[in-house]
């Protein structure tokens, strides 16, 4: 009888280029996709339980704080400043600031009511950032 030898099976080799090729294709898609994506910071400081880091900062300064108090409108997506217990429109918001900022006010304490859109708030925010204030800092719950 014939004897016929099977050939020994021999593993195929992993190709590793176009493994090599998807990952390049993912770091890529990262890379483009954090690039695109505009953060502006807002310089905001968060206050102490009391409070007592503006009140520190206003006794140093020999100037009186600006309080800024943001409540809901009575539409949708609306909000209501008051600032220094004076209520005022958006539009006129940052002239109020302005004009605090010119009789030697330098610090905006803010406190936004619970109920207040998180996008107002920040809107709100870049609107006092735009002023002649030097610091913004805002009360959280």
């Amino acid at each position: 009888m014939l004897r016929i030898d099977k050939p020994l099976k021999t593993r195929k080799r992993l190709a590793l280029t176009p493994l090599i090729d998807v990952i390049f294709i993912l770091v890529m898609f990262f890379l483009l996709s954090s690039t695109f994506g505009v953060w502006q910071p807002l310089d905001v400081s968060l206050s102490s339980e009391q409070g007592a880091d503006v009140a520190n900062t206003a006794a140093q300064a020999k100037v009186p704080s600006v309080l800024m108090a943001i409540r809901s409108g009575p539409e949708p997506n609306s909000s209501t400043v008051t600032i220094n217990g004076i209520d005022f429109p958006k539009t006129k918001m940052v002239d109020e600031l302005n004009r605090l900022a010119g009789l030697g006010a330098e610090d905006v304490f803010l406190l936004p009511a619970e109920d207040v859109d998180f996008q107002e708030v920040v809107t709100l925010l870049d609107l006092a950032r735009s002023s002649n204030i030097a610091r913004i800092s805002m009360k959280v719950d």
